[in-house]
């Protein structure tokens, strides 16, 4: 019987594990400019710059700002769709007002007549895989990039591309890469913890993911991340399982299943749920109304003989 749950805890354990990692693979690594997902979440960076909120002044721009600008460059962009720049000051305010879609084909309209302008087409490759066009923005991104001005967002999100293609390692090197850009940018430091979780370093990425909520990452999805991660080593790091593992605990009695040895999760599976153990379906028992002594062994062949001959007499 102890070894019987033993294995249970075991399959457990593994189950939530690779449960948890299936929630990784499946909700990350969506886009380097996205505003809410869990990978890339760019807390803010992403927003348009002052030079961009034609009626803003220094600071951070109100949403009376945003319609303003954005009215205005719509304006700019309606008279010349061939100017880039109005192009992606255009599409930067209207993402900023949750009109993605809209954004997308401002910056299409203006690719035709601007298609080796580097900010129009890192604008555009951005916004593409944050809309899940991954093929095209990654057509995009690699021309987008100037070596003599390297740019940490695209280099994060030619990193995410290559997550989203589970080639982690590689995706690793770029968000790397764009940290040493951007250092203590907490965007980054969340997508490489990501990153290295997945590639089984699951321990590395809770550091750098503690590391990212030191340097001012309050965006509350550093918190679930850092859930997730921790969760993939068998711990939690919500606050409730803290107070419950600072209290004692009891010492073992004659009856109680000593606590088996989680097994850890083969790197290879933590992209693929685990089958879900379904439980035995319990047996109906007949009762009776009274209780009555056990029966004898030869009376109840006897029972079983006369039930099979009623049988036949019935056919």
């Amino acid at each position: 019987m102890r070894k019987l749950l033993g294995k249970s805890s075991l399959a457990g354990a593994a189950l939530r594990r690779a449960t948890t990692a299936a929630a990784i693979s499946t909700t990350l690594l969506l886009g380097a400019c996205a505003q809410n997902n869990p990978l890339d979440l760019a807390l803010g960076n992403d927003r348009p710059k002052t030079a961009d909120i034609a009626t803003a002044s220094a600071g951070n721009a109100t949403r009376a700002d945003l319609e303003k600008a954005t009215a205005y460059w719509g304006e700019q962009h309606a008279k010349n769709p061939r100017d880039a720049k109005a192009a992606v000051a255009y599409a930067r305010n209207l993402k900023a007002m949750g009109r993605k879609a809209n954004a997308l084909a401002a910056l299409q309209a203006t690719y035709m007549f601007a298609s080796d302008d580097k900010d129009l087409l890192s604008e555009y490759g951005r916004l593409a895989l944050d809309l899940g066009q991954v093929s095209t923005a990654e057509k995009l991104l690699i021309r987008a990039e100037d070596p003599a001005r390297p740019d940490w967002r695209i280099i994060s999100a030619r990193g995410t591309i290559l997550a989203k293609q589970n080639r982690f390692k590689e995706a690793i090197s770029f968000y790397e890469t764009a940290l040493e850009l951007s250092p203590g940018q907490p965007s980054l430091l969340n997508n490489l913890a990501m990153a290295y979780a997945m590639d089984g370093q699951a321990a590395r990425g809770e550091g750098l993911l503690r590391k990212a909520m030191e340097a001012g990452g309050r965006d509350p999805r550093l918190q679930k991340n850092l859930e997730l991660v921790v969760d993939l080593q068998g711990r939690s790091a919500r606050p409730e399982a803290t107070v419950a593992a600072a209290q004692p605990t009891p010492p073992p009695t004659a009856t109680t299943t000593p606590p088996a040895t989680t097994a850890p999760v083969a790197n290879s599976a933590w992209s693929k749920p685990l089958p879900i153990e379904r439980e035995a379906t319990p047996v109906k028992v007949a009762t009776t109304t009274t209780a009555s002594a056990p029966l004898h062994a030869d009376t109840i062949v006897r029972q079983a003989l006369e039930a099979e001959h009623a049988k036949s007499a019935r056919q």
